[in-house]
């Protein structure tokens, strides 16, 4: 049997624009059931000048998770392809951001209060290179 790699970037995004595929794939990956998954319209391709041939992509999903005790959890998923460790940190930057954004914080109340909350993000990464740990 041969499994495809999604290093690749046909692979990663055949994969990944496939909402039962990806919902499957990530499922998987955090252990949990995902109820529901819909990807962001944002999904972005970034072509590095310094590195013409490369290219990377990060597709982000709004996600219900059904959390151990049968609730349900809204959270965003960030998953994204590095080829090389600098595109490890420029996500973390962008992660950064994500949470510093208006539109992924939820309302709550809190002791009678309303409590702006940022919903949590798990980013998962597809690494092209080896870890040295």
């Amino acid at each position: 049997m041969q499994i495809a790699n999604p290093i690749y970037d046909v692979v990663f995004k055949y994969l990944l624009e496939d909402n039962d595929i990806a919902r499957l794939l990530i499922s998987t990956i955090l252990g949990r059931e995902i109820a529901e998954l819909f990807p962001f319209p944002q999904e972005r391709t970034i072509a590095l000048e310094w590195r013409r041939s490369l290219t990377v992509y990060r597709m982000d999903y709004s996600a219900r998770i059904r959390k151990p005790d049968g609730e349900f959890e809204q959270i965003i998923i960030e998953i994204q392809k590095a080829k090389f460790p600098t595109d490890v940190m420029r996500f973390r930057r962008y992660l950064g951001n994500q949470y510093q954004r208006k539109e992924n914080t939820i309302t709550v109340r809190i002791r009678g209060r309303d409590v702006e909350k940022p919903i949590p993000i798990i980013p998962i990464y597809f690494l092209g290179y080896r870890l040295e740990h």
